[in-house]
């Protein structure tokens, strides 16, 4: 194994005597040699190699063609070159540096330049590459990871479903590879639970966190009766684990016979539109954001709905610009509100197209360049 160094230089002797000057200070290494600038490419393109000691001046094709080649290509651009030219002129060792160059030494080189500068620059320079190499694989492995981390996270966020008293219909979009954003329904008897949540910042805990809601909404649904309740369960696990170094906002409802009844943990306001006539509504109830405080106490508000009626939920990602060149200020829940009823008919006969107009309205300015995660959660009353 090893480290691979290939010296391209047409004079033999070069070759020979920067060779047994590195194997007698550098241990591992295995030399190769290359006449002119062709044969070099076509080593470097066949075989890995982690440094390239390089004459400017060689027949076919030289040194700056060499440099040229291997820096535009991306395999290869990272790969350290040396040059070690006889060429002393100032502008030919700026355009060798422009091009890429790492060091430049001219030739003939001194004695203290052969058995102790060149030594250590290649050590150097085989070392660097060595941990750029080991940075490049590490973060090709965590990039697989997130790809695998967004689809699991998303197999865990349905964008439709049915149950006995309601249908769903949601959409999620992350701002990176995962986020933390979720949203989810459960039926328990004759009630219809449902959450909408967001968790500061993105990344792997914040995917980790939003994926812990949704085992401890399915649970806490099960044992409990009212969403404040549902939600201080939630603060009282969640805040030795945060130490509130990640804040949760989230909005919990559930529906029973004709009664709406709802807790908010300071999270933006769902919209409730009525089918039986132009009514909308914003359900302007708030709380404490969960994990912060220690021992936080929820209480619960109730409205009347039915049949046919829809609760619309979205995360603070809708209110804010996603591109901030263009000056805009952030929406606010009234925006959202005088949307909606604005567009009430569209909404009541196609959500999902409803959805997507809304997402195009307030994120898709000029390119999809998102700052924050978006989620959007609709509940049909059955």
């Amino acid at each position: 194994m090893g480290y691979n160094v290939l010296i391209a230089d047409d004079m033999f002797l070069n070759r020979k005597l920067i060779k047994s000057v590195l194997e007698k200070n550098i241990e591992g290494v295995n030399f190769y040699d290359a006449v002119d600038g062709h044969e070099a490419l076509k080593y470097i393109e066949d075989n890995d190699v982690d440094l390239i000691i390089l004459d400017l001046i060689m027949p076919n094709k030289n040194g700056f063609d060499v440099l040229k080649q291997i820096k535009s290509k991306g395999e290869h651009k990272d790969i350290p070159v040396i040059v070690n030219s006889a060429v002393d002129e100032i502008d030919t060792i700026k355009k060798a540096l422009e091009l890429g160059a790492n060091e430049y030494f001219t030739k003939p080189l001194t004695l203290e330049q052969l058995e102790i500068v060149l030594p250590i620059k290649v050590k150097n320079a085989l070392k660097s590459y060595e941990q750029h190499k080991l940075l490049k694989q590490m973060n090709e492995r965590l990039k697989e990871e997130l790809r695998f981390a967004n689809n699991l996270q998303h197999t865990l966020i349905v964008e439709h479903k049915e149950l006995a008293g309601g249908s769903m219909v949601g959409k999620y979009i992350s701002c990176s590879e995962i986020g933390g954003d979720f949203y989810d329904c459960n039926q328990t008897d004759e009630r219809l639970w449902f959450i909408i949540a967001d968790v500061s910042g993105h990344g792997v805990a914040a995917a980790m966190i939003s994926s812990m809601i949704k085992v401890m909404f399915t649970n806490c649904v099960q044992s409990f009766r009212r969403p404040s309740e549902v939600l201080k369960c939630m603060n009282n696990m969640f805040y030795p684990m945060t130490s509130g170094k990640y804040h949760i906002t989230a909005f919990v409802g559930m529906v029973c016979q004709d009664r709406l009844i709802y807790s908010n943990a300071g999270h933006p306001y769902p919209i409730v539109i009525s089918s039986s006539n132009d009514n909308v509504s914003m359900l302007e109830k708030n709380g404490l954001i969960l994990g912060v405080f220690e021992d936080t106490t929820y209480s619960d508000d109730e409205i009347s709905v039915e049949k046919g009626d829809m609760i619309f939920c979205y995360t603070d990602g809708l209110l804010e610009p996603q591109l901030m060149s263009n000056g805009r200020k952030c929406f606010t829940c009234d925006d959202i509100y005088s949307f909606i009823s604005l567009h009430r008919d569209e909404a009541m006969a196609d959500i999902e197209s409803f959805i997507e107009f809304t997402i195009e309205h307030f994120v898709k300015v000029d390119s999809r360049l998102l700052k924050d995660d978006v989620a959007i959660m609709s509940i049909v009353i059955k």
